[in-house]
C-alpha cells in the first residue's frame, strides 16, 4: 500500500506487513515501525488478555471455570469410550439384561403388549400363498394353496419343544386329494383328505411341540 497521510485513509484501507505505522510516544519524537511488527507487539502485550485462535483454548485460565460458566457438566470430560456411539446400536451395553429391567422393558423371549397394536408391511398375520407344497410353519400363521391334481404337501422349520401351527386355506377342483407327510395325526383318528371333495376347506395343522403335527379339518366346503 502506498504512503498515505490521515486525510486519505478509509474504512476500506487494509494495511499490509510491511507498510509503516506512525508512533508518537510520550514526549515524542514521532516514530515508525512496519504494520507486522506493530501487530506481533500488540499480540505480546495482550497475548495474556484474548483467546488466541492458534492455541485452540489452552490460554484459558480454568477449564474447570470456563465449563461452568458455559453450564458444561461431568459429561464433558467424559472419554468418547464411556458414551453411546450411534453407529453401535447399544452394543457398548455391558449387560443387557440389566439394561432392560433398568428402563423397565422385557426381556424379547416375554414382551408385554400396553395398549393397541398397529401391524403395517407383511408379517405372520398376512396371509401367505404357497408357491409350492411346502407349509413353513415359521411364515405366515394363515397360508392358502388350491389343487387340481392330488399334492403331497411337505412341512418345514418346526422347532423342537414350541407350540406351532398354521391355517391352511385349501381350495380343491378336479377332485383332487392333498396328501400329507408321514406321520401327521388326525381329528378323530380318521384322514379326512379323500372326503374333502371339491370346494374351499379351512384345514388347522398344528404341533404342541415341534415333532407331531395334528391336522383337522376347521370348516369344509365353506361358501
Amino acid at each position: 500500500m502506498a504512503d498515505k497521510d490521515y486525510s486519505q485513509l478509509t474504512a476500506a484501507t487494509s494495511a499490509g506487513d510491511t507498510d509503516l505505522v506512525a508512533i508518537y510516544p510520550v514526549g515524542g519524537p514521532l516514530k515508525k515501525l512496519t504494520f507486522a511488527t506493530f501487530v506481533s507487539q500488540v499480540v505480546a502485550s495482550l497475548g495474556s488478555t484474548f483467546l488466541t485462535t492458534a492455541n485452540n483454548l489452552s490460554d484459558l485460565a480454568s477449564a474447570s471455570s470456563a465449563r461452568a460458566n458455559l453450564g458444561l457438566g461431568t459429561a464433558a470430560q467424559l472419554a468418547s469410550s464411556a458414551l453411546f456411539q450411534v453407529a453401535n446400536n447399544f452394543s457398548e451395553v455391558s449387560n443387557a439384561a440389566t439394561a432392560r429391567t433398568n428402563i423397565g422393558a422385557a426381556a424379547s423371549a416375554s414382551p408385554v403388549f400396553t395398549g393397541g397394536i398397529t401391524q403395517s408391511g407383511s408379517s405372520k398375520f398376512t396371509p401367505q400363498a404357497l408357491a409350492a407344497l411346502a407349509i413353513d410353519f415359521s411364515a405366515a400363521d394363515v397360508q392358502t394353496k388350491s389343487i387340481s391334481v392330488d399334492s403331497t404337501f411337505t412341512f418345514s422349520n418346526l422347532t423342537a419343544g414350541k407350540a406351532q401351527s398354521v391355517s391352511l386355506f385349501l381350495t380343491i377342483s378336479g377332485g383332487a386329494k392333498p396328501i400329507w407327510p408321514a406321520g401327521v395325526k388326525f381329528g378323530g383318528g380318521t384322514d379326512f383328505s379323500a372326503a374333502l371333495g371339491n370346494g374351499s376347506h379351512e384345514l388347522r395343522l398344528a404341533t404342541p411341540d415341534g415333532s407331531t403335527v395334528i391336522a383337522s379339518v376347521v370348516n369344509r366346503a365353506y361358501v
